[in-house]
């Protein structure tokens, strides 16, 4: 008896081509038990005779596959080429609008799988046969998400992950047939959105060598996230940090299997950890991204032979540690011996203190510290620690205590404890100093946070730490703490009014630099850290004419920095040392008395800025070097300077690990090693929640940082305080704004020229509305062809946010509704919470969202307000941060929105910022406000009355 049923073949290799992609075949056996398999084509007349058990819509659904249908199809794509003018490419038209008729009509297809039996035709995994088999067509489409990596060596990689449910696999792990995705004979349709985001992908990777690798990868991550795929970045989008130092060499030792004593060769490179086996480069991540390690092949076979050369059995060991039993290890003294011999090769011992097979010795530590006079920032101490009759090597005191030991091994093999009663009173000196023959030598600023009091007096009879300072400066220490005047300005600066705070601040500066001591000066945001900053650059400078110094900070903050030394310094020139046109000899021969560059250009002249011993160096915003691995911490940390300042509103961002580096750069040898520091401090304060080890932390640093907070200094501000926050665009942005600018000047004046101004004031508002976008953002811009999405007004405004929140709430303000929906994507994606407020909000969710801000402690801290929704009849005096994102000509509608916060029920201080970008409309705007105060007047009152009494050579120099 005959077995045959009539299922769907799908020849998916036949997608967007001519022949039929879906036809009906005819499988099983004759009445005679011959195999049959035989092909019709998709008819009106074969579909209704064979597949009966359709309904009337699958039916219709599979003519729309015949062979009759898709050639309509075709002809009617090539009737609307004809008729379109947006795509050159008639093939690539025809492709894309004939995918997408495909996907719609076995996209509804699938669902009709379970009564619709399908096979296919593909070639063979194994061989060239073509088979002809069943499958499966999944009803669901499935998603996509990408990975972005960028390599030094191999440029930007995208791994693209399919995802079925909760299931991820790689796409390469499919057969891709345009939109379909076959494995293991069963179909998965992507969605449209992503295919075409494929499609999209592989023309934009098809010829990556046209912009570098990290802006094609920005590219690419931008237009997905804003198609709604997830993009996870696999290093943050940059190239991997690459650590060229040469290793430490340490030991591991550990008990095995309670026989034996095992020793294991580790190596740390700065203060990373790598064993065997060895291999050229070893890759770790980091919060940035990646490291590569470069392994020092030598190095670490000179250690392991060392090693094997300790015992006879250690020869025949391979397997990347050595052990002995504890008999042959205790035998003879071997191992008293071997201890020695390794603290003599510079070798760190790992983990004696946790040994359990060896005995310890019965005597207390007995100590004698004796700190001998001398005139320099470094002091010699007689320090001596004996166990018994045994004196302990000072040597090989420091080494165990770095490797954070507690025990000693002595002569007769036992071990000495050091317990806490002397570790919390030695171990922090022995660490932190250097040594010399049979002495400690103790840094001048050590002795201020072990040797005095917030007071001043000293904490230890038994060691005389008064003696490191000078007599008076310890008078004039006392004094600053008791809140008396220690030291007037610089005569240049005579004229300045430092409000009570800022001036202390000042005298720190000068009395931690007479001590020898870098420091941070951490005040909040709006404080005047700047302000203080240069009073002691004067007072430096006024002690050596000759002397220079160096600011380095973001980008963002260089125009910053040279206008307040123009506010109040202007006889202390400031020379920036940035972009393109910059000048290595202009750098060294300069007479300017004060550079200001960026941590980029910093690393990128580095060699140039090594040449220049600076009487002062300020780091500002110094999280930008909370990373020690990075390139931009080695150059800054490498600079000559006699003094060191760092100045951050947030010295501690994410863990206590943020201080690490910037005190590396303060003062080097502070906090030890990095693996130290991590060890010491880092790991038990933040993963064991040690409230002791964050005690000593914080007795250790706090002379070293001076934070203030707006509630501890509140008696000494005004209610509000107004400032402009420069902004200085990178180049792709700086590129757009010239771009168009030309473009708006050239039409403007054209037809200002021919018409006059009266009648070309609506084309100089749109120009001058035009620019303004630009500078907020060029994706504001959408009748030009910018080419660039970047917004530096973005970056600084989240860059600040990111120091206030959560300790204080702030309102952000544009003029553009379109601008607030950039800033709410771009403040989302960095992980802030925001409350909006624009023309399209109804009046009685106002209130509603104007009480969920109010809420004293709870998040969202940001408010996005549009100025003509938000100038009056809202009260937010929880917010003390207002941001003026575009700033509006009109003074009276910027102070409306200002005095949202600034009001009365305000019990914090306001602080206001206008973000201006440094030479554009927007500065000239300012300017203009100072040279010709009637024209200013006109041009911030309304739109309408904007250009009225204006004149050529005005309108000229704004477009200029």
């Amino acid at each position: 008896m005959a077995s045959i049923k009539t299922v769907l073949l799908l020849q998916p290799a036949r997608l967007l081509h001519r022949h039929p992609v879906v036809q009906l075949l005819q499988v099983g056996l004759s009445a005679s038990g011959q195999p049959v398999m035989e092909e019709w084509p998709v008819t009106s007349a074969l579909v209704n005779q064979y597949l009966k058990q359709l309904a009337p819509d699958a039916r219709k659904l599979l003519l729309q596959l015949s062979e009759g249908a898709v050639a309509k199809e075709r002809s009617a794509i090539s009737l609307r080429f004809d008729h379109q003018q947006t795509e050159p490419d008639e093939q690539r038209y025809t492709d894309q609008q004939m995918a997408r008729y495909y996907m719609q009509v076995l996209g509804q297809l699938r669902h009709f799988s379970d009564v619709l039996p399908w096979y296919h035709r593909v070639p063979s995994l194994a061989d060239n046969r073509v088979l002809t088999k069943p499958c499966q067509y999944h009803r669901f489409a499935v998603q996509l998400l990408f990975e972005l990596r960028v390599d030094d060596a191999e440029g930007l990689t995208v791994h693209t992950l399919v995802q079925n449910g909760r299931d991820e696999q790689p796409l390469t792990a499919f057969r891709r047939y345009h939109f379909l995705l076959e494995k293991e004979d069963a179909y998965y349709q992507l969605s449209p959105k992503a295919f075409f985001a494929l499609e999209w992908l592989e023309n934009a990777l098809a010829s990556p060598a046209a912009l570098p690798p990290s802006q094609l990868a920005q590219q690419v991550q931008q237009h997905l996230q804003e198609q709604g795929f997830e993009v996870r970045l696999t290093n943050v989008l940059t190239p991997a940090d690459r650590l060229e130092v040469s290793p430490v060499g340490r030991v591991l030792l550990s008990e095995l299997n309670n026989a034996f004593l095992m020793f294991t060769p580790q190596f740390v490179y700065d203060e990373w950890v790598v064993e065997a086996p060895y291999e050229t480069t070893t890759t770790v991540k980091t919060g940035g991204g990646r490291l590569d390690i470069v392994r020092d092949a030598a190095a670490e076979q000179q250690l392991v032979d060392n090693l094997r050369s300790l015992h006879p059995r250690f020869a025949s060991q391979q397997n990347g540690y050595f052990y002995l039993s504890f008999a042959e290890a205790q035998k003879k003294g071997w191992f008293l011996q071997v201890y020695h011999r390794l603290l003599d090769m510079n070798v760190e011992l790992r983990g004696l203190d946790l040994l359990r097979h060896f005995k310890y010795a019965p005597y207390k530590p007995v100590t004698v510290a004796v700190l001998q006079p001398a005139d320099a920032d470094w002091w010699p101490m007689q320090f001596e620690v004996s166990f018994g009759k045994e004196k302990v090597a000072l040597h090989s005191l420091q080494k165990m205590l770095l490797n954070g030991q507690k025990a000693v091994m002595l002569r007769d093999g036992s071990l000495g404890i050091l317990g806490e009663e002397w570790m919390q009173q030695y171990a922090a000196l022995v660490k932190h100093s250097r040594l010399s023959d049979k002495s400690l030598l103790v840094p001048r600023w050590l002795a201020i946070c072990l040797g005095h009091t917030a007071e001043g007096e000293a904490t230890d009879g038994s060691i005389n730490w008064q003696q490191t300072l000078p007599a008076e400066w310890m008078q004039r220490w006392r004094q600053w703490q008791q809140e008396e005047r220690v030291y007037d300005l610089p005569a240049a600066l005579q004229h300045l009014q430092l409000r009570p705070y800022q001036h202390r601040g000042y005298e720190w500066l000068r009395l931690m630099s007479e001590a020898s001591a870098g420091v941070i000066l951490a005040d909040d945001m709006g404080l005047g850290k700047t302000l203080q900053t240069i009073c002691f650059i004067q007072h430096l400078l006024s002690q050596d004419n000759t002397a220079r110094c160096l600011v380095v900070c973001p980008a963002s903050l260089m125009y910053n920095w040279q206008q307040e030394f123009e506010k109040f310094a202007p006889h202390l020139a400031a020379l920036v040392h940035h972009g393109a046109g910059r000048s290595a000899a202009q750098l060294l021969e300069t007479a300017a008395p004060v550079v200001v560059t960026s941590y980029g250009t910093l690393r990128q002249d580095a060699e140039v800025f090594e040449q220049i011993s600076f009487a002062c160096m300020v780091a500002d915003e110094s999280h930008q070097i909370k990373n020690p691995a990075a390139q931009i911490t080695r150059a800054v940390q490498q600079m000559k300077a006699r003094v060191r300042l760092a100045l951050s509103g947030t010295p501690v961002m994410n863990s206590c690990n943020d201080l690490f580096a910037p005190f590396q750069y303060l003062m080097p040898g502070l906090l030890g090693s990095r693996e130290f520091f991590r060890r010491e401090y880092a790991y038990p304060i933040e993963q064991l929640h040690d409230e002791e080890k964050a005690g000593q932390l914080q007795r250790l640093l706090a002379p070293f940082i001076l934070r203030r907070t707006k509630q501890q200094v509140a008696s000494d501000l005004p209610d509000k305080v107004e400032s402009v926050l420069w902004c200085h665009m990178d180049a792709d942005q700086r590129l757009a704004y010239e771009s168009i600018k030309e473009q708006v000047r050239s039409s403007v004046l054209l037809e200002v020229q021919q018409k006059g101004l009266e009648k070309g004031k609506m084309s100089i508002l749109a120009g001058l509305t035009k620019l303004r976008q630009v500078c907020n953002s060029g994706e504001l811009v959408k009748d030009a062809d910018v080419f660039c999405n970047e917004s530096i007004k973005t970056r600084v405004l989240i860059e600040e946010l990111q120091q206030l929140i959560p300790s204080h709430k702030a309102l952000v303000f544009s003029q553009f509704t379109s601008m607030l929906d950039l800033l709410q994507r771009d403040l989302h994606a960095a992980g802030m919470a925001t409350l909006r407020i624009d023309g399209s909000t109804p009046a009685a969710e106002r209130q509603t969202l104007v009480n969920q801000f109010q809420a004293d402690t709870a998040a969202p801290y940001v408010m996005l307000i549009s100025l003509k929704a938000g100038n009056a009849g809202l009260n937010l005096t929880a917010a003390d941060y207002v941001f003026l994102f575009d700033p509006w000509w009109n003074v009276a509608v910027e102070n409306q929105a200002i005095d949202r916060t600034h009001r009365i029920g305000q019990q914090q201080h306001v602080f206001a910022y206008r973000m201006i970008c440094k030479h554009t409309v927007e500065e000239k705007i300012l300017q203009l406000k100072e040279r010709k105060q009637k024209v200013a007047d006109t041009l911030i009152t309304t739109d309408e009355g904007l250009l009225q009494g204006i004149t050529e050579a005005d309108l000229a120099f704004l477009f200029q």
